[in-house]
């Protein structure tokens, strides 16, 4: 993509199209990082990893007290001061507390997955949409004032940006998040003017 770019806006500089051609930039990583919206994803995203890890410390209490009890049958099946039928009795639980151990791990570890998984899906479904309307309000900006192009420039990470130099070019990041943060509704769940 950035090998057909610059190619593309050299030759653009030498037509007479250059006089014509209105170019902005938006600050991605700003915009992203200060949008509204992604701040609240942000929030949820550390509230659900909270409750889930409070409800796998839970499990791994009751996992914990599983393991301690599945021991102490283990050492008390060996205690030769019992009877051959208590320690038969006792093995016998103890082999069962096992395979009980055994199937709380998996449950544990299962619980693990889907928590992550699902954790991660809200972010990627959060981070689509946020980026759905980071796009449409700056293709709305750039329509509205007549721009023909709009690169990101991160000023930050340059290394993560489309423009590694500019000059009077006009920087629409504030107007962008001025429109995003816009739709930002008040206590009562109206929008604020």
């Amino acid at each position: 993509m950035k090998m057909l770019f610059f190619p593309l806006m050299a030759l653009l500089a030498g037509s007479s199209l250059a006089a014509d051609l209105k170019i902005g930039t938006v600050d991605m990583r700003q915009v992203l990082s200060d949008y509204y919206k992604a701040q609240d994803l942000a929030k949820h995203l550390k509230e659900q990893e909270t409750a889930y890890l409070k409800e796998l410390q839970t499990l791994r209490l009751e996992g914990q007290k599983l393991a301690r009890e599945t021991q102490e049958l283990h050492e008390l099946s060996s205690n030769v001061a019992l009877s051959l039928t208590a320690r038969e009795e006792t093995k016998k639980n103890f082999e069962q507390k096992q395979v009980n151990l055994r199937e709380f791990e998996v449950r544990y570890d299962d619980l693990r997955a889907q928590r992550e998984a699902e954790l991660q899906r809200i972010s990627a479904q959060g981070k689509t949409k946020i980026l759905e309307d980071v796009v449409a309000t700056t293709r709305q900006i750039g329509n509205a004032e007549g721009f023909n192009l709009v690169l990101n420039a991160n000023k930050t990470e340059p290394a993560a940006s489309d423009v590694l130099f500019s000059k009077n070019v006009d920087d629409l990041t504030q107007k962008v998040l001025a429109t995003l943060n816009s739709t930002r509704p008040n206590r009562s769940g109206a929008k604020e003017k």
